[in-house]
């Protein structure tokens, strides 16, 4: 499949930049070159200032809707701007730093020009062109030094019969210099017009496949020189050593750069205008040494023979050890005092995580029941692996590791871990997910044998942050659930109670009540079709049995009606089938999760808001006889960003207070594969400190529990940059569709047949992300440019006559393509999300296959389709971490990945990735950005603190839960204070800078309720959390924003309602 990719990607240099000037070219007919080819070009020298066309904003990338200068009259106020025009560029060049006392650098252009083949060109009625190759063999290359003094000094030659110069540009920078070298077309435009002469005129002036080498032929290449490393703080200090064998000789102007090095040195740079980069795989698998140790059915066997599963893990523990002592001996060996101290940063690190694993290790060994949850927790991820395909379930070593690591903490409430937040940081697709679920098994289980009678309602809590994964995610945690039920049910002393999971998203993803319920199966059953059997409806979420897989439908599958709904499974196999009376341990109906809190809550984030409204949702929160919830699970920490994560920090303090103030303060989990300043976000949402694990090794190459894998023993994923300086973001995708939708067929339709069928599944769907809704637009309608491009290309790889928009084939492309296109955004309805998303996975020649999907950033995370290999990133995103976890959707199965960044010319940091390709790629985790968030500010507050202060007092204490016992708030009850207390103290843990302000404003509200429970009575009337808008017998403390009958304080149904009212401007 490598072999497969390569003949992609030459295919793409061919559709898009041509043949190499050495290797020839033909003639093109019946389109101008400017027009067939996209990038490399050097366009000729503007005489009209005003540029060729309108020029884009990197403003084009917020969100749709989004009014992000707060002007009530943004149209009228663009008027008054001036119009921004795209200059093409007519130079290209590289810049590098080099040193010695003799330097010779040898310069080599190449470019291809095109020229009319005969009069009707020059005429402008018709187009034919022959292809004429520029440069100059390597022997004759333009010899270039430095000047005789240490001063700034350039040099010109002319080259191409001078219609282009070569420029040296020399700057003294310490003791060498700072080298730009760089190709220009002299030539000067026509003008711009429409006058066919001048169109011919500027096709035949510009350059095409431009390419500039620079052989080092005396001198030393060193480091581009980068920011002073006197002014990085210790976080980015870590980083220049991790990455210090990533070595950033070159920055482009105009074009990539790439740079080749020999035993040691740097001996040629040269431009690149389709730059390619592999990103190797990570791979987490563990060495031989480790493969009993790491096979779940032995560990879930401890009991039988505990000593020796103590010491199978501690020589697990041992070798990690030895890791660490050789990586001590080599920050011992670093050339810098700075240098080893913060290696001893690191290494401080890697020996806590270390002195963890050996104390989960001794308390498997001293506390049994400790042992028999850990061993039965294995037992269950052994089954639920079983039923997910894999006929040997074994943990990977750092799945292992960080169950020894965390259990501790999370089995007791005391332990001084049980503060931190244990990060678990890990590239996508990792495993992640089993090993968070494998340490959430291990607490369900711990809570059932060792609190028989208060162990039962909800043990976790495990959040979010898009609803499309989190319903993802709840049909895999489904299968654990339902292992853990069967355990349960063959053995006794796990209790009568089930083990059960819920989904607690909003309303348009699962049902609020059983009415909601109700009415979606009744209208699913009322499809016109009229089939016996019916495929349950969207907002059920579950379409097949999470144990055995079986298709679940209508009206077999499911038992609703007043008051009640169970999901069944009627497979004759199925486990959960052999009792008529059985239901399967899942529900997603918010009434029936507050009358039977679920084992495990699977939520959303923004969710959480509704606990400020609903008293019944503080069923999930524990109570009298019951303990409460003792692990939080945050998937995609990195998601909780910006406003969303501003708001959500609030909320979280609330819950917090409220677990706290019951005795057991949960043990917080996270994941990401992306994040930097991890300390800093997780201290204002979570007010902890955060321990990543693995932890960071001395070189990013190796933190031992994950390893880089060379490209030439698995392949990675490749990445490719493109940008087409002739085409504005509404026309640049099309040429690039055109090719990438071409080529299975142009290049394996021919194969042998035993490879034929793979190699066309494997590159026939392509997925373009975009970073807006208004990207998802452009795109769709640059649909007729990508099928008109994609006939052409057909046309002249198979050398038929050449057609136009209106020709037979093209017409067949397009009602072609119009049945096999879907859009994944969140303006589409959840089914159509859904079934979109199920059409991915099907192969191409399924009638209901996908050739195209356009989506947004709700592919970015949880997607995982085996089968697709071929992504488009339209733009470059706002974020690194988005840009790799939205372009590690592909490349995830057998088939090695390509992922073509489809850079904005007018788009600034496009232009700045696109010219630092090489660099950015070959390190780019080391390019994630800080994710900013800010719940204590001023604004923040004024949105949600008083709903933190509601939600602590109103699930915190048991008689002021009910809506009308509101007016019984009184701060000087000893509760009430105690609480407020800990709510405050919560808060300044989390941003001590803001501590003060935030508890003078919590005392102001706490103050603003008693007043208005004070005016209730006064007035004889009731004051109550909330009413039903129109309703004005009340006073409420709480109203929406919208509502006609104030409330005290306006409040959020959902956190996601901030993401389009806090990008203001504040005057």
């Amino acid at each position: 499949m490598r072999d497969g990719r390569e003949q992609v990607y030459h295919w793409l240099r061919t559709s898009l930049l041509g043949l190499q000037p050495s290797a020839g070219a033909g003639p093109i007919n019946d389109i101008k070159p400017l027009e067939r080819w996209q990038t490399g070009i050097l366009f000729p020298v503007l005489s009209d200032a005003h540029g060729l066309d309108a020029a884009g904003d990197d403003s084009d990338d917020t969100p749709e809707g989004l009014d992000l200068t707060g002007d009530a009259a943004p149209a009228a106020a663009a008027t008054n701007q001036p119009q921004r025009r795209f200059v093409p560029p007519s130079s290209v060049g590289f810049s590098f730093y080099i040193e010695n006392d003799a330097v010779r650098l040898a310069v080599i252009p190449r470019a291809l020009r095109f020229e009319p083949a005969d009069d009707r060109t020059k005429a402008g009625r018709a187009d034919h062109w022959r292809a004429v190759p520029l440069g100059v063999d390597e022997a004759d290359a333009r010899i270039f030094t430095p000047p005789g003094t240490r001063r700034r000094q350039h040099e010109r030659h002319p080259v191409f019969a001078s219609r282009a110069e070569v420029m040296t540009r020399w700057r003294p920078l310490g003791s060498g210099w700072l080298v730009t070298v760089s190709l220009s077309n002299t030539s000067q435009d026509p003008g711009t017009g429409d006058d066919p002469r001048r169109a011919a005129a500027r096709n035949a002036l510009a350059l095409f496949q431009v390419q500039l080498d620079c052989v080092i032929e005396a001198g030393w290449v060193g480091d581009y020189p980068r920011v002073d490393p006197a002014l990085l703080d210790d976080e980015e200090r870590e980083l220049e050593l991790q990455y210090r064998h990533h070595r950033i000789y070159a920055i482009g102007h105009g074009a990539a750069v790439a740079w080749q090095v020999a035993d040691g040195q740097v001996t040629r740079i040269q431009t690149d205008s389709l730059p390619r980069f592999e990103v190797p795989q990570v791979s987490a698998d563990g060495g031989p040494a480790d493969a009993g140790v790491l096979t779940i059915d032995w560990l879930a066997d401890f009991e039988s023979d505990p000593p020796a599963r103590v010491t199978a893990l501690t020589a697990f523990a041992d070798r990690y050890q030895e890791w660490v002592a050789a990586r001590e001996r080599d920050g011992a060996g670093l050339p810098t005092a700075g240098e080893q101290a913060t290696a001893g940063r690191i290494l401080a690190r890697m020996r806590e995580a270390l002195r963890r694993i050996h104390e989960g290790i001794a308390l498997l060994q001293a506390d049994p029941v400790a042992r028999r949850a850990f061993a039965l927790a294995n037992r269950a991820m052994a089954l639920q692996m079983r039923q997910a395909g894999r006929t040997t379930p074994a943990w990977r070593p750092f799945q292992l590791a960080f169950l020894l690591l965390a259990l501790p903490s999370t089995l007791d409430p005391d332990h001084a871990d049980r503060e931190l937040v244990d990060l678990i940081w890990f590239p996508t697709g990792g495993g992640k997910t089993e090993a968070y679920l494998g340490l959430l098994a291990g607490l369900i289980l711990w809570r059932r044998l060792k609190f028989p009678t208060s162990g039962g309602g909800t043990a976790a809590l495990m959040r979010y942050t898009l609803r499309l994964l989190t319903k993802d995610q709840f049909r895999r945690a489904a299968r654990l659930i339902c292992a853990l039920e069967l355990l349960r049910r063959g053995t006794p002393d796990l209790g009568t109670e089930p083990i059960t999971l819920g989904l607690w998203v909003g309303g348009a993803t699962s049902p609020n009540s059983y009415a909601d319920a109700q009415q979606a199966i009744d209208q699913a059953r009322a499809d016109p079709d009229g089939a016996d059997l019916v495929a349950l409806p969207g907002a059920l979420v579950l379409e097949q049995c999470p144990w055995c897989g079986a298709p679940l439908r209508l009206p077999a599958n499911v038992d609703a009606g007043p008051g009640h709904l169970r999901f069944r499974c009627t497979a004759p196999d199925c486990a959960f089938a052999a009792d008529p009376t059985d239901s399967l341990p899942c529900n997603v109906v918010d009434t029936a999760l507050y009358e039977q809190p679920p084992t495990l809550l699977l939520a959303t984030v923004d969710k959480f808001a509704r606990l400020a409204w609903e008293a019944r949702a503080g069923a999930f929160l524990g109570g009298p006889g019951r303990r409460p919830p003792e692990l939080i699970i945050q998937d995609e920490l990195h998601l909780i960003a910006s406003a969303l994560g501003s708001i959500a920090g609030l909320y979280e303090a609330a819950v917090e207070t409220v677990l706290g103030l019951r005795g057991v303060p949960p043990k917080i989990v996270a994941s990401t594969a992306t994040i930097r300043q991890a300390r800093e976000q997780v201290r204002r949402v979570f007010g902890r400190d955060p321990v990543v694990f693995p932890p960071p090794g001395l070189d990013c190459d190796d933190s031992y529990f994950a390893r880089t894998v060379p490209t030439s023993e698995r392949p990675g994923r490749l990445y490719v940059g493109y940008l087409a300086p002739a085409r504005d973001r509404q026309h640049c995708l099309a040429p690039l569709a055109a090719a990438l939708l071409a080529a299975p067929e142009l290049l394996f339709g021919d194969a042998p047949a035993a490879d034929r069928e793979a190699l066309l599944d494997a590159w026939w769907t392509v997925l373009v992300y975009h970073g807006s809704l208004k990207g998802v637009g452009i795109s769709r309608n640059a649909l007729q440019d990508i099928e008109t491009g994609m006939a052409r290309l057909l046309q002249e790889a198979k050398q038929q006559p050449p057609a136009n928009t209106d020709h037979t084939r093209a017409r067949r492309l397009r009602a072609w393509l119009a049945e096999r296109i879907t859009q994944l955004t969140s303006q589409m309805s959840a089914d159509d999300n859904a079934r979109g998303f199920r059409r991915l996975g099907l192969p191409r020649n399924d009638p209901d296959g996908l050739d195209l999907a356009l989506a947004t950033n709700m592919v970015s995370v949880g997607l995982d389709v085996a089968r697709l290999a071929v992504m488009v990133i339209n733009g470059q995103p706002l974020t690194t971490a988005e840009y790799i976890q939205a372009s590690s959707r592909v490349g995830r199965g057998a088939v090695p990945g390509i992922v073509v960044a489809n850079y904005y010319r007018d788009q600034a940091r496009s232009l700045s990735h696109y010219e630092s390709f090489r660099a950015y790629h070959e390190s780019f985790y080391r390019f994630v950005e800080p994710t900013s968030l800010t719940p204590f500010t001023w604004q923040a507050r004024q949105r949600a603190l008083h709903a933190a202060l509601v939600i602590a007092v109103r699930h915190g204490i048991a008689d002021l839960n009910a809506n009308d016992r509101a007016e019984q708030f009184d701060p000087a009850r000893p509760e009430i204070a105690r609480l407020v207390q800990a709510l405050e103290r919560r808060c300044r843990r989390a941003d001590p800078d803001r501590g003060e302000e935030t508890a003078r404003h919590l005392r102001e509200l706490v103050q603003q309720w008693a007043d208005q429970a004070a005016r209730a009575g006064a007035q004889r009337q009731r004051l109550i959390y909330a009413g039903s808008d129109g309703d004005r017998r009340d006073l409420r403390l709480l109203c929406s924003y919208e509502d006609k009958v104030p409330g005290l304080w306006p409040t959020l149904h959902s956190m996601r309602n901030v993401e389009n009212t806090a990008l203001v401007k504040i005057a």
